[in-house]
């Protein structure tokens, strides 16, 4: 079986793609990536004619699989074509922090792009029943989508012992993800001037225009961009994941702390619950909330064995319902019932 990817490069979807082919291929499917520049989601309608020049090789694949966004642009004649919806960027939540501008690009073109894959799509996925309903809700039908949440793999994200903190030293914090409003990063600053000296926060992310004010703290420490070897190491490294995201269609970043045993602190919205418990994996606090955040950071800080049981919690969860393996077998089983 061949299995022909067209990606946008740059966005978590990336991410997502190369570990799915990795998964596949214990299950001898043959993936293969076509990779598009992200200056195309200003003219999307281009992507035809760059998929018609780059998509050579989806004339002999099995199936084409997309993300919804601009996926029916990918579709080839003959071939099933399966969009994954990763979460949806046209409901009214989502829309809020964005600028005017983007609302309107979310509102006029890439609405009735999403529209059109799913219309067009002969197979449904998305990465959470919080993602299906709210695209259930935008566009007032009910699809039949099937849900195959995110899964890693857990023989490279896994927990490595480290030495418990002394006492002398700063509790570790770490966050993964775009510094952007909508993951919270505006909290950075309130959260950690509020914890003051004893607490450390590790960015990993892009800087990218006036990101930097979010990082305007002295407990602060940005990263840049890393590899997936040294993410797996930054997340050993901390003491606790501090994921504060207003809106996830799943929450990735949040599986990678929870398969390193570590526990989180995220927020009680979008899909977020649905991979993480509160009080037995971490904290989920109201969105925004400084007060709610710097309290369940304190409580974590303060117990070693607290933050013991919670991560090895999370990891038990992610075994038993996150793994790479369970992920990539569901695919398989929906690329089998409609190959040609």
């Amino acid at each position: 079986m061949k299995v022909v990817y067209p990606v946008i490069r740059g966005s978590g979807v990336s991410v997502y793609t190369e570990r799915l082919i990795a998964g596949l291929a214990a299950l001898n499917v043959a993936g293969k990536v076509v990779s598009f520049s992200p200056h195309w989601e200003y003219l999307p309608w281009g992507l035809k004619w760059a998929w018609s020049r780059a998509g050579h090789c989806a004339q002999e694949c099995s199936v084409v699989h997309v993300n919804a966004d601009y996926g029916h642009f990918f579709r080839v004649p003959g071939r099933p074509l399966v969009a994954t919806l990763h979460h949806s960027a046209i409901d009214a939540a989502y829309l809020a922090s964005l600028s005017a501008t983007v609302r309107l690009h979310h509102r006029w073109i890439l609405r009735p792009a999403v529209a059109k894959t799913m219309d067009l799509a002969d197979a449904l996925v998305t990465v959470s029943q919080h993602t299906r309903a709210t695209l259930c809700e935008v566009f007032q039908k009910d699809f039949a989508m099937r849900v195959i949440p995110n899964g890693i793999d857990v023989r490279r994200f896994y927990p490595v012992p480290q030495e418990q903190r002394d006492g002398t030293g700063p509790a570790a914090l770490f966050f993964s993800g775009n510094l952007s409003h909508r993951k919270g990063a505006d909290l950075f600053v309130p959260v950690m001037k509020e914890l003051g000296k004893d607490f450390l926060l590790r960015v990993t992310s892009g800087l990218r225009g006036s990101a930097g004010r979010f990082l305007e703290a002295p407990n602060i420490q940005c990263l840049g961009r890393l590899s997936e070897e040294a993410l797996i190491r930054e997340i050993n490294r901390a003491d606790m994941a501090f994921q504060p995201s207003r809106r996830e269609g799943f929450g990735l970043s949040i599986l990678e702390a929870m398969a390193c045993g570590k526990p989180v602190v995220s927020t009680n919205d979008s899909a977020i619950p649905e991979v993480l418990v509160q009080g037995e994996g971490g904290y989920l606090c109201e969105p925004g909330s400084v007060d709610q955040l710097v309290s369940a950071i304190r409580r974590l800080a303060d117990s070693a064995s607290l933050r013991s049981r919670m991560g090895q919690f999370n990891r038990r969860r992610v075994e038993e319902k996150f793994t790479l393996d369970k992920m990539a077998k569901e695919y398989y089983s929906l690329y089998e019932s409609l190959e040609c």
